[in-house]
């Protein structure tokens, strides 16, 4: 400067210069002198898995198993079904196969079919034979085993053709039972159907003659109701037994109401 003041130069002190930004730089600037460093985590180490023992599964499927097939075992040891077989003592002969050694019989207290084992070297039985196949083994002189129960649908034709006879025999036997069970006390079942039309071929008009002619004395043989009514009541009552055997749906059942015969 000119005139009286002189010139000074003012020096400042150099202090510290601010660091320019970098213009080319994008990352973010370095953390400050001192600063903790936040250390990475640590990847968590996965724990190994057990390795599974495959012996052991096994024995616990075969323990499963055998509690399963225990509880099977206790369901089928438990108390059987009884066989109607074993409440029978009477049966009646419609074959004696002696090549089969095989006997096909109807017991007399339900007419149960059933197949039988004779005893070692007997005499061939007749059709319509009467033997014992009940629990006393004392009493079993023709039979050794019962084996069982069968149908209609399975025996032979000639079985099938002897079995009528053989039922028809066994009412006219017993002819006082169903005298007194069924042809001397049978009534209507409803308005327009009585139980004599139950029997084969009987109508209405056939049963309302039955009824007039059983009066109020009753029948007192089969004989005696064949005579006043022109019919065969063994035999018409045999083929009503012998539909009630080849179908066990059929309703009413006589079998279940006349059957066993009392003594």
């Amino acid at each position: 400067m000119t005139g009286g003041r002189k010139d000074r130069n003012i020096k400042l002190g150099a202090g510290k210069k601010k660091p320019s930004p970098s213009t080319g730089s994008t990352s973010w600037s370095r953390p400050a002198e001192g600063r903790k460093e936040v250390a990475p985590a640590k990847p968590r180490q996965s724990r190994p898995q057990p390795q599974r023992d495959n012996n052991r599964r096994n024995d616990n499927r075969r323990g499963n198993q055998n509690r399963q097939g225990g509880r099977r075992g206790n369901r089928t040891s438990g108390p059987q079904t009884k066989s109607p077989l074993m409440e029978e003592d009477w049966a009646r002969v419609i074959d004696h196969d002696q090549t089969r050694n095989e006997i096909v019989a109807v017991t007399e207290g339900k007419m149960l079919l059933c197949r039988l084992k004779p005893k070692p070297n007997i005499t061939p039985l007749l059709t319509t034979a009467r033997v014992y196949i009940g629990t006393d083994e004392n009493l079993r002189e023709h039979v050794d085993q019962v084996l069982g129960m069968t149908n209609i649908g399975r025996v032979a034709n000639h079985v099938k053709a002897d079995l009528p006879l053989v039922i028809q025999i066994f009412v006219e036997e017993n002819e006082q039972h169903f005298i007194s069970a069924f042809f001397n006390v049978a009534g209507n079942m409803s308005l327009k159907q009585h139980a004599f039309e139950l029997l084969s071929g009987v109508g209405n008009k056939k049963a309302i003659q039955m009824v007039e002619a059983r009066g109020s004395s009753g029948f007192e043989s089969l004989e005696a109701l064949n005579e006043a009514c022109n019919i065969d009541a063994g035999e018409l009552l045999a083929k009503r037994f012998l539909a009630e055997l080849d179908d066990r749906e059929m309703q009413p059942r006589l079998l279940d109401l006349l059957l066993p015969v009392k003594a």
